[in-house]
């Protein structure tokens, strides 16, 4: 009897080009709707910022005549001043704030858990809310704490008539409503630092300021410079809360480039203007994403 031993039966090797295309075919539905809500938009945006344009219809083409009429006209360039000062102030008031308070539920406090849900609601509430509130809280006529402080003797400013009293209103709201996310998101790097670290600075002599400073606030920085990467964006856009509370007024003291877009878009109805504005908005957004890019990586290199 004779004893025959076939071959193994080999699948055919799979084509190397499927294998390659796999990832991109699973990722396809994904990029088309990216493009479809996205980019299309913005590329009809960048389109009809060279026209003048009403609503959605294309008109005559105009060149750059609408990035100048943005920038120079109605008023002259004074929003952008104010954009400034207001991303500025933002940051100024909801970075330091967030960080403080991050550093405090960071310790072993009682009740803590409430704590951090109480100082989190501000995140949780939309802009529209927060702006009805600060507006509500900062008007003359039937505000409590204006009409407790004027009770007491105190020259309370008017946000209506008093442009620096409004913008300092906005610029105190948008960073009530920002501080959270910097909250959470540097408690959640502060509780990555090894406790071995302190421990041994402690012991080495390190006072409560130096373990901060050389081993705590190293490991939080680069979390640092992207919670102020995020609110900087956020600020430079923002357009709920200026609208609500002081619709960009008064004599334009916090009109800024978010809101000339909206006014130019939905109020006077030159689209071709404010796709111009949101085109000067977008790339100025992305220079400050560019600069806090590197200074990033010059951190990560340090």
């Amino acid at each position: 009897m004779v004893l025959t031993i076939s071959a193994p039966l080999r699948l055919a090797p799979r084509p190397r080009v499927e294998g390659r295309l796999q990832p991109y075919l699973f990722l396809l539905p994904a990029l088309v709707l990216v493009a479809l809500i996205s980019f299309l938009p913005l590329a009809f945006a960048v389109l009809q910022s060279f026209f003048r344009s009403e609503y959605l219809n294309l008109g005559r083409f105009v060149g750059t005549e609408n990035y100048l009429d943005f920038l120079y006209g109605r008023g002259g360039a004074g929003f952008l001043w104010n954009s400034l000062v207001y991303c500025a102030g933002t940051v100024a008031v909801a970075l330091p704030l967030g960080f403080l308070l991050a550093l405090v539920l960071n310790q072993d406090l009682p009740f803590r858990g409430p704590l951090r849900t109480l100082l989190i609601l501000p995140w949780l509430v939309s802009n529209l809310v927060g702006a009805l509130l600060w507006g509500w809280l900062g008007n003359p006529q039937y505000s409590p704490v204006i009409h407790s402080l004027r009770q007491l003797g105190l020259a309370v400013p008017d946000m209506v008539t008093d442009k620096h009293a409004a913008m300092t209103a906005v610029v105190l709201c948008n960073a009530w409503a920002s501080y959270p996310l910097v909250m959470v998101l540097v408690l959640a790097a502060l509780q990555t630092v090894p406790r071995e670290l302190l421990e041994s600075a402690e012991i080495d002599g390190a006072s409560g300021w130096q373990r901060f400073r050389f081993v705590t606030f190293p490991m939080v920085s680069n979390t640092t410079l992207v919670c102020l990467v995020l609110t900087t964006l956020h600020a430079f856009k923002n357009v709920e809360i200026i609208l609500l509370m002081t619709g960009g007024g008064p004599v334009g003291g916090t009109e800024t480039m978010a809101i000339r877009v909206f006014q130019e878009g939905f109020q006077f109805f030159r689209m071709g203007v404010a796709s111009s504005g949101a085109i000067v908005v977008f790339l100025m957004n992305v220079l400050f994403t560019l600069a806090f890019i590197q200074v990033l990586r010059t951190e990560g290199g340090a």
